[in-house]
């Protein structure tokens, strides 16, 4: 679901496609993709995508992701690449909104929840070849040893603490208990982070995604035919964009929130096939997770603080990922021991 109202329609995006691309707008259709504004444009002759991006996007982060999908398609990996204006810019901006016309590929797409199971293989494998393309890729650092030390257990325990006072003063709200007993096993696994923090060490970066997940691929029957949405771009921990990729796009983790240990051995092997991890990189793989959500709050606050028609959707969100955190903090040992005895 888009976040912003489109500052576009068709008189609009005809006339920017004349101005800055030579397009003649013969249709254009509004697409319910991410959290963009989105749309398929047709010239008579071909179809293109066109995306409008929220106001809070840099120009700066747009055009660094042309030129990574510049780099990818290079390197054979099947992406949509951008499409440069007349004067030879990857962007135009509209209102402080930033637009990029990209490379329009047919194909079957998935939702959250519904990308078939023995896709799933093939996901892990995919996500391997992008991170062997883009291991010398110069990219901004995430999750850095400064960002490692700048987590406060007291800081994370008050901003627990202040959203459990605000939720206990709505008393007449359904979703309140429920809200609550969330935070406080938030709150007592933010204490927990503390020794989460020593499996950061040794651990294997690249430059990846940074929001890879089956809703970002564009399949051909049971083929890959391309990966999108690279916006998000950073140089991570590969166990956390394995670890969440997997999470955000396995059938059974979306569904029940309940992770599949073998189904994700069987991911993680797929990615071992084009890309190395090392022994600490799979005994960190759980743990790094459940830092990373111990210290989000999102969907939370969302609810609690807003009017929001979309609040409700966020709520459960929230509800989902902190399910999953009880998950895999019950089985993060087994996790480990699985992933070294499998996959090494």
């Amino acid at each position: 679901m888009a976040l912003e109202k489109t500052v576009l329609n068709e008189t609009i995006i005809s006339d920017l496609l004349s101005k800055h691309y030579g397009i003649s707008l013969v249709s254009s259709k509004k697409l319910k993709l991410g959290t963009a504004n989105c749309y398929q444009v047709y010239d008579g002759n071909q179809y293109y995508f066109l995306k409008e991006f929220q106001s809070s996007f840099a120009e700066s982060a747009v055009v660094q992701e042309a030129k990574i999908l510049d780099y990818l398609s290079a390197a054979g990996i099947p992406t949509s690449c951008f499409y440069k204006t007349v004067s030879g810019e990857y962007v135009i901006i509209f209102q402080n909104h930033i637009i990029c016309l990209e490379e329009y590929i047919e194909g079957q797409t998935y939702d959250y929840d519904d990308l078939p199971p023995a896709l799933l293989p093939q996901v892990g494998t995919m996500l391997g070849k992008l991170h062997s393309a883009l291991r010398d890729y110069p990219l901004p650092i995430s999750m850095s040893d400064q960002w490692l030390d700048s987590f406060s257990t007291d800081r994370m325990m008050a901003q627990y603490d202040a959203l459990i006072k605000l939720a206990e003063s709505k008393t007449d709200d359904r979703n309140i208990n429920r809200i609550i007993d969330d935070l406080q096993y938030k709150k007592q696994l933010a204490i927990r982070c503390e020794n989460y923090k020593k499996y950061y060490n040794g651990i294997t970066y690249c430059s990846t995604h940074g929001d890879y997940q089956g809703c970002q691929l564009i399949f051909a029957g049971n083929e890959i035919k391309a990966v999108v949405d690279f916006s998000s771009a950073s140089c991570l921990p590969v166990t956390w964009e394995i670890m969440r990729s997997f999470v955000q796009t396995s059938r059974s983790c979306n569904t029940t929130a309940t992770l599949d240990i073998h189904a994700l051995c069987d991911y993680v092997r797929e990615y071992m096939k084009c890309a190395p991890l090392n022994r600490t990189d799979l005994i960190a793989m759980p743990y790094v997770y459940l830092f990373q959500l111990a210290r989000s709050t999102y969907g939370y606050p969302q609810y609690l603080n807003s009017d929001s028609e979309d609040k409700e959707r966020l709520l459960q969100f929230a509800f989902w990922r902190t399910q999953m955190c009880r998950e895999i903090e019950q089985k993060a040992t087994s996790i480990s021991l699985e992933l070294l005895k499998q996959c090494v």
